[in-house]
C-alpha cells in the first residue's frame, strides 16, 4: 500500500467520528442558536471537511459541505445586527444540510471512493 493509499484509508477511517462531531456540534446549536462561539466551531469543521474530502476521493461529502461552508462564512462576516439576531433562523436552515453531510460521512465507510 503507498502512502497515499494509507492516508485515504486513515481519512476513511476518521468518516464516523468526523459525522458525530458535525451531528454533535448542530445539537448544540440548536439548544444555543445565539452562541457564536458554536457556530464558528461548526464553521471551522465544514470548512475542513469542503477542503479535505474531495482530496481524498469523497468529492460527493465535499459537495455538500462546500454551501454549508459559504453560508456560515457569509453569516459570520456580517457585523448586520438584523442579521445578527437571525441565529437561529440560520441554525434552522442549515439543519437539513448538515445532517445530510453527516449522513454521507457516517455512510461513506460502507462505501469507499473508487
Amino acid at each position: 500500500m503507498d502512502k497515499l493509499e494509507e492516508l485515504r484509508l486513515r481519512y476513511l477511517h476518521s468518516l464516523p467520528q468526523k459525522a458525530a462531531d458535525v451531528r454533535a456540534q448542530l445539537q448544540r446549536l440548536q439548544q444555543q442558536p445565539d452562541e457564536r462561539a458554536l457556530l464558528v466551531e461548526l464553521h471551522q469543521q465544514v470548512h475542513r471537511l469542503s477542503g479535505s474530502a474531495p482530496a481524498y476521493g469523497f468529492d460527493a461529502i465535499g459537495a455538500l459541505a462546500r454551501p454549508i461552508d459559504q453560508r456560515l462564512s457569509e453569516w459570520l462576516r456580517n457585523d448586520d445586527p438584523e442579521i445578527r439576531t437571525a441565529a437561529a433562523v440560520l441554525v434552522a436552515t442549515l439543519s437539513g444540510p448538515v445532517d445530510a453531510l453527516a449522513e454521507a460521512l457516517a455512510s461513506a465507510a460502507d462505501s469507499p471512493p473508487g
